[in-house]
């Protein structure tokens, strides 16, 4: 599935081409129902909170009632529906049900914080919202924020007039006649967010067709018969969304939880359930393996274990591999607007990211766009079979990433070997990774200076193995001022949510290095706050 070939002349790669499994007209709520309606008695998820085993049964007819609910509560097609919760048993049936109305669904961090709710939602502009009981009162204030009437409905424990998704599972008795709606090549499904250079989250647009080409046939997975699948991500991760749609297309059972990773629950599971199938970060695989009680059968079960989402040590691979004597670690490289790119699996001794995906395009070029040969260093851009359907409500940011030919050029520097393996050596510019969280420096930049008492402030990330980078603040105060670091990093630590927090620390200089035109030199100031960082260790 995952082979790189080359055209020498035009200097371009590519994927080996397969054909979509479906339609253009064929949503996801489609295959998920005649998915779901043809092993009604298997149980295709757990939840490791209470136990609850549910069948594929039990879940399509629960996305048949809360369809029937949204609708008779005056849901309409191309509307949005706003997810901002963990994985509960019931997160299933309520994205199918969207997707089975066609109705584009964006999914939030379940920790986002009230200014990052309001900003989503001031974008994407939903008319419902799904919520936790745990994080209701955040997004309650975010939309009373934008000035909103957006309904809000919640999951678990009840809470004083508001809508309950338990209200959505009263049967109206026209569930088995919903019309099973047709989609096309721009029909939106699903709006992740994801972070760019401008530093605010963005609403990234994928189809139908596009999720169906990604995660409806066995691309990733190449053993899935009989197995269980775990992931710690929710909906908000592309590694969330692939865990649930491709658990239920390829059949299967899925692991979920609502709390977030530990290594002590982590293990937990894996001797629960035996799992073969697993989604992680580099920082959760770093975890695993520092823990006093893996052992050497731990992790005997797993026959594919997928690590992703930032850089991927070397040697975290290698002591991973030791512990599974019966299965394959894939790195896997991707981006929100693509999906994957391409697999390395563990027993290949050269260590990059693989090979490219099924019908991907890849060229690399220098800083005047011309295209770059064999083992030369430069940007990477894609041109996928799917194209996303750019960025929700934002022409201007969609323009930037897709040039004028298609191509999508994500900032990444990297090369492609003469074995056709793609090789990343630097992150796209500016955006820091902490513990898989796509964090923008201007981003905290911007809470920074709307302090009184500062001046001039650069963002940067203190790089560390768990953890990828740590964010640190390097500020210029007003003459005279006092602020102290204390109240710079308080500062941050109310405004954004906790993977955004100032953890490599807080750094007061005279002046920062500016170019001759008054932009900041962001290298400079990385080496400078990481030698401050090391001189306090």
């Amino acid at each position: 599935m995952f082979r790189t070939s080359y055209d020498s002349k035009e200097k371009i790669w590519f994927g080996q081409h397969l054909a979509p499994f479906h339609h253009e007209s064929v949503s996801l709520g489609r295959v998920i129902y005649y998915t779901l309606s043809m092993n009604r008695e298997k149980v295709v998820q757990i939840s490791d909170n209470n136990g609850l085993c549910v069948t594929n049964g039990e879940i399509l007819d629960q996305m048949l009632t809360i369809a029937s609910n949204l609708l008779d509560r005056g849901a309409k097609r191309d509307s949005v529906i706003a997810i901002m919760a963990g994985n509960g048993h019931l997160i299933a049936p309520t994205i199918f049900a969207a997707f089975f109305l066609a109705i584009p669904v964006n999914t939030l961090d379940p920790n986002y914080s009230v200014e990052e709710a309001a900003h989503m939602f001031s974008q994407t502009k939903p008319s419902i919202v799904f919520c936790d009981h745990e994080n209701y009162e955040t997004v309650q204030k975010a939309v009373a924020k934008i000035g909103s009437n957006i309904k809000v409905i919640n999951f678990g424990e009840r809470i004083s007039n508001v809508d309950n998704i338990e209200d959505y599972l009263v049967k109206t008795g026209r569930e088995q006649s919903l019309e099973m709606v047709d989609v096309d090549a721009k029909t939106c499904a699903l709006i992740l967010c994801s972070s760019g250079t401008t530093g605010r989250a963005k609403g990234v647009r994928l189809s139908h067709q596009h999720l169906l080409y990604l995660l409806g046939f066995p691309g990733l997975w190449e053993r899935w018969e009989g197995g269980v699948l775990f992931c710690f991500s929710s909906l908000y991760w592309i590694s969330g969304v692939c865990t649930f749609l491709s658990s239920t297309i390829l059949g299967l059972v899925r692991v979920i939880t609502t709390e977030t990773f530990s290594a002590d629950l982590f293990l937990s599971i894996m001797r629960k359930y035996k799992v073969t199938h697993l989604i992680s970060t580099p920082m959760q695989a770093a975890k695993i393996l520092e823990h006093k009680s893996l052992a050497p059968d731990t992790l005997s079960s797993v026959r594919e274990y997928i690590i992703g989402g930032s850089v991927v040590p070397h040697d975290t691979c290698i002591k991973m591999k030791s512990y599974l004597a019966n299965g394959n670690i894939y790195i896997v490289y991707g981006m929100t607007e693509i999906g994957y790119i391409s697999r390395q699996v563990s027993s290949n001794l050269t260590y990059s990211v693989g090979q490219l995906a099924p019908d991907l395009k890849v060229k690399i070029t220098d800083d005047n766009n011309q295209k770059l040969s064999v083992g030369e260093t430069g940007e990477i851009c894609f041109k996928p079979r799917y194209h996303f359907l750019g960025y929700h409500g934002n022409d201007k940011a969609t323009r930037e990433i897709i040039d004028e030919d298609g191509w999508i050029h994500s900032g990444d520097i990297g090369r492609i070997d003469e074995g056709g393996s793609l090789h990343v050596v630097d992150r796209k510019k500016e955006i820091l990774k902490y513990a898989n969280h796509h964090v923008s420096p201007s981003e905290i930049e911007g809470i920074i200076i709307s302090h009184p008492d500062v001046t001039f402030v650069a963002v940067v990330g203190i790089p560390d193995r768990v953890y990828t980078d740590l964010p640190a603040a390097v500020v210029v105060r007003k003459e005279g001022a006092t602020v102290s670091e204390g109240e710079i990093s308080d500062l941050v630590a109310t405004k954004l949510s906790e993977t955004k927090h100032l953890r490599g620390g807080v750094y007061f200089v005279d002046q920062l290095p500016l170019t001759p035109s008054g932009k900041v030199i962001k290298t400079k100031v990385k080496e400078s706050a990481i030698e401050f960082y090391k001189s306090r260790q």
